[in-house]
C-alpha cells in the first residue's frame, strides 16, 4: 500500500510539474506572440469569464469578438447611414442576419451592381437577434425597401439564450439580445410575443461589470433564470483557467453541455421555439407591409444534421400569409458536404445560386 501511495504521489507531482511547465510556456508564448496556434488551442478551454477577461486585456488578439455586433452600435451605424442616403435613389435591400445572409446579398450585388444593400449582422446570429434588430431599426427604413429576415438553422436553440457567450463556448462573443416567449394574451402587441431584454445591452455596460459587483450579480442571476445554456460548466471556477489540463477538461465538458442543452430544446418542450419562430415571421411580414416594404424571409439550413428543419417549421406561416421566402434546402442539399467550404459556409457557386433565386423574389422579378 505504501508503495502504491508513493507511486501515486510521484505521478501526481509529475503531472503537476508538467501542467505548470505547459502553463509557463503558454504564458511566454502569449506575451511574445510565438506558438499562436498552440496558445489558441488551449485558450478554447478557458471559462467564458476567462475568455472575456482575456479579450478585454488583449483586444488585438486573433479571434477577439468582444466588440462585435452590439445592437446599440449597429443601430447607431444604421441611423447614420440612413441619414446620409438619398431618398430619391430608390429602394434599398435591408437585411437582418449573419454571414450566410451577407454572402447571398453580396452575390446578388455581384450579379446586379445596381442593387443597394444595407446589411445588419452578427456572427452566428440566432433569430431573436435578427428579429429584434429588424424591429428596433424600423425608423431607418423607407416605403419601397425590401427587408430580409435571415433565420439560421443552427441558431434556433439559441432562441432560449440572451447572448452568444452562453452557447458558443469556444468563441463566446458577448453581444446580447432578447428572449421572446408567447405573450399570455396572443392578441397583445403586434406579434403576440413577450420580449425579455438582457440587463447588459451595450459594450459599455459589459465593460462596467468589472467595477460594479451588484450589476454583475444581477446579470448572472438573469442568465441563470432566463438563459437555457448558462451553467457552471462554462462559467464556473474561472480560477481553474490557470491550469492547461483543466482547460482541456473544461472544453470537453462544456461542448457536451451545450450539445445536450441544444438537444433538449429541440426535442423537448422546455421552449416553444416553433411557435415563437412562427410568430416572429408573421410579425416581421406584418410590420414590413404596414410600412410599405417588401418582406423576404431567408431560411438558411446549415450542414449540421442535428439542426431544426427550418422549412418544415416555417412553411405553414409563410404560405398562409403569402410571404416571399428563400429556403436554401430547396436549392442545395444541406447533407451534401460538397456544398460547403471547411468553415461551414456554402461554396461561392452555391451562394450564387441562392442569389439568383433571391433576385427572383425582388419586385419585378430577376433584375
Amino acid at each position: 500500500m505504501k508503495k502504491t501511495l508513493s507511486m501515486l504521489g510521484l505521478v501526481l507531482l509529475f503531472l503537476l510539474a508538467l501542467d505548470t511547465g505547459v502553463g509557463l510556456v503558454l504564458t511566454w508564448a502569449g506575451r511574445s506572440g510565438h506558438l499562436g496556434g498552440l496558445v489558441r488551442y488551449f485558450d478554447y478551454g478557458r471559462s467564458v469569464p476567462g475568455k472575456l477577461a482575456e479579450w478585454e486585456a488583449r483586444p488585438g488578439r486573433p479571434g477577439n469578438l468582444y466588440d462585435v455586433a452590439w445592437r446599440d452600435a449597429l443601430l447607431a451605424r444604421s441611423a447614420a447611414g440612413f441619414a446620409a442616403e438619398d431618398p430619391a435613389a430608390g429602394p434599398v435591400i435591408r437585411s437582418y442576419g449573419m454571414s450566410f445572409v451577407n454572402h447571398v446579398t453580396d452575390a446578388a450585388q455581384a450579379q446586379d451592381p445596381a442593387l443597394v444593400v444595407d446589411a445588419h449582422a452578427g456572427p452566428g446570429a440566432p433569430p431573436n437577434f435578427t428579429y429584434s434588430l429588424f424591429r428596433d431599426d424600423r425608423a431607418n427604413r423607407r416605403a419601397g425597401d425590401v427587408v430580409v429576415l435571415g433565420i439560421l438553422s443552427s441558431g434556433v436553440p439559441a432562441m432560449a439564450a440572451l447572448s452568444n457567450r452562453t452557447w458558443v463556448f469556444e468563441q463566446p462573443a458577448p453581444f446580447t439580445y432578447p428572449v421572446f416567449r408567447p405573450a399570455p394574451d396572443p392578441a397583445s402587441g403586434e406579434d403576440g410575443l413577450a420580449r425579455i431584454e438582457p440587463l447588459v445591452a451595450t459594450e459599455a455596460q459589459q465593460r462596467a461589470l468589472a467595477q460594479d459587483p451588484g450589476a454583475a450579480r444581477a446579470w448572472r442571476d438573469q442568465l441563470a433564470q432566463q438563459d437555457a445554456f448558462y451553467g457552471a460548466t462554462t462559467f464556473g471556477a474561472p480560477w481553474l483557467d490557470i491550469s492547461p489540463f483543466a482547460r482541456l477538461v473544461r472544453r470537453a465538458l462544456a461542448l457536451r453541455h451545450v450539445a445536450r442543452v441544444e438537444e433538449d430544446l429541440l426535442e423537448g418542450d422546455a421552449y416553444p421555439y416553433a411557435e415563437v419562430l412562427g410568430r416572429m415571421i408573421s410579425g416581421f411580414a406584418r410590420m414590413a407591409r404596414a410600412d410599405g416594404q417588401v418582406p423576404v424571409v431567408m431560411l438558411i439550413q446549415t450542414g449540421d444534421r442535428r439542426d431544426a428543419d427550418l422549412l418544415a417549421i416555417a412553411r405553414p406561416v409563410l404560405e398562409r400569409e403569402a410571404i416571399p421566402y428563400l429556403a436554401t434546402a430547396t436549392l442545395a442539399d444541406p447533407r451534401d458536404t460538397n456544398n460547403f467550404v471547411p468553415d461551414g459556409h456554402y461554396r461561392p457557386e452555391v451562394d450564387a445560386a441562392f442569389a439568383r433565386a433571391f433576385r427572383g423574389l425582388l419586385p419585378g422579378g430577376t433584375r
